[in-house]
């Protein structure tokens, strides 16, 4: 899962909210998101497969992978929204803030 918190040793937190309108201007920012949203996209299609109705699998690993999947896909709207603090910029930003299931 990921973390909603700030990891220990993250330096440059980012607060969306408060700096929104400058940097939603900003082609750098519009970029990052995008990336962003790409590798959360990316997370989600790599768990497709378990969702399948042929797979088996045990039902409290599926509960797992199916909360999994609805924190990836509320994550932008917590990111932009601030309920997530981070750098956006972080070079481990996956590492830290999309953690794999």
């Amino acid at each position: 899962m990921f973390s909603e918190t700030i990891p220990e040793g993250v330096d440059n937190v980012m607060r969306i909210c408060d700096n929104k309108d400058g940097y939603e201007k900003s082609i750098t920012f519009k970029v990052r998101i995008d990336e962003i949203r790409s590798m959360r996209n990316k997370l989600l299609k790599e768990t497709d497969y378990y969702l399948l109705p042929d797979i088996t699998i045990e039902e409290n690993k599926l509960k797992e992978i199916k909360e999994y999947r609805q924190q990836l896909r509320e994550f932008m709207n917590k990111l932009m929204n601030d309920e997530i603090k981070c750098n956006i910029f972080d070079d481990d930003f996956e590492q830290k803030y999309l953690k794999r299931q």
